[in-house]
């Protein structure tokens, strides 16, 4: 695969604190702004079937009203609570891997696509395990909902192929040049596919999985689920428009602060038109079992048509040969070996 932006100097001590201070802001930022974007799809929701919505810092009050809540300390309750301990982990380590407003500094360690798709899929995987402990008539639609991220990495393979092995960030620098309605025209419908996996991922209007832990472990499984849901739509605005990112190394420290206070507002923006859009898919009326494999069909045509249009884009080109150069060497050689002088 072509990369089309060459490191110019390696990592430095200075880039690569800043590039560790870099991390710790966007985790905080994705930490706190996730709540936030699931009022605002809440809110929205409401808005357009015509029912009265909480404002969307309520989904803050409510985690910190659950963190002051005594835990229940039932057996059930306590594997489902060390579960849900590790899926918040775990989609705080996506956050960490998900770019935001900036690319990782060359020579700084990146995941690929595959290790972060993978994250947030078995954290999701993960939430979905203390609704199978209880036995309430949640656990059916639990199951279905388990099936359905099964089968997410396996729907995501044309999407992951177009990565291929090297790392998502020097993946992004590759696309950054390209305009969205051109070359890059096949990365929007690769983030438009990663994008379907936030968007069928939230319940229809009226209709949520309740939780069945409280206290704390109530405030976490709530927490952990805005998370991975942030950061699969931050990581479809990524591939869909990676020009916003700021690129650390090839400008000053004061160009690059800059340029990572416009890539926040482009985060906005992007934040904006996904919770409008994941409000509008709450309008749609369909069964559990139909949504998932409507989500699941999606996810795989689009990155399959994604694919096959950005092929001659990602193809590598072969090395190409002088045939005047190698017509001239055939003689020379053809007379060596007859022992006569070139």
């Amino acid at each position: 695969m072509i990369n089309t932006v060459a490191p110019t100097q390696g990592l430095t001590w200075g880039w690569g604190l800043l590039g560790v201070l870099t991390l710790a802001c966007q985790t905080t930022l994705l930490l706190v702004v996730a709540p936030l974007l699931s009022g605002w799809i809440d809110r929205l929701a409401g808005r357009l079937t015509g029912e009265h919505r909480p404002w969307p810092m309520a989904r803050w009050h409510e985690i910190r009203h659950q963190f002051r809540r005594p835990p229940l300390l039932e057996p059930a309750d306590r594997a489902g609570g060390f579960v849900t301990r590790a899926a918040f982990l775990l989609a705080a380590l996506g956050a960490v891997m998900v770019p935001v407003f900036s690319l990782c500094p060359a020579g700084f360690p990146a995941p690929g696509l595959l290790l972060v798709c993978g994250m947030l899929v078995l954290a999701s995987l993960l939430l979905w395990v203390p609704l199978v402990l209880q036995p309430r008539t949640v656990v059916v639609p639990a199951y279905m909902a388990i099936v359905a991220d099964v089968f997410l990495l396996p729907a995501l393979v044309p999407v992951l192929v177009m990565v291929g092995g090297q790392d998502f960030s020097e993946f992004l620098v590759h696309i950054r040049t390209f305009s969205p309605l051109q070359q890059g025209a096949p990365f929007v419908l690769m983030g438009v596919a990663l994008f379907g996996v936030a968007a069928w991922r939230g319940q229809q209007a009226g209709q949520a999985l309740p939780c069945p832990l409280s206290g704390p472990d109530r405030g976490l499984w709530l927490w952990a689920r805005d998370c991975i849901q942030l950061c699969w739509v931050t990581l479809a605005g990524d591939v869909a428009w990676p020009g916003a990112l700021a690129l650390p190394g090839d400008v000053g420290v004061e160009s690059w602060l800059t340029a990572c206070l416009l890539a926040i507002a482009a985060w906005g923006l992007k934040l904006g038109l996904a919770a409008l859009l994941l409000a509008t898919t709450q309008l749609v009326v369909l069964p559990l079992p139909r949504r998932g494999r409507v989500r699941l069909a999606a996810v795989f045509l689009l990155g399959l048509l994604a694919w096959q249009v950005a092929y001659p884009v990602l193809a590598p080109i072969p090395p190409t040969q002088d045939k005047t150069a190698q017509a001239e060497s055939q003689p020379a050689l053809y007379g060596a070996e007859d022992g006569a002088t070139p």
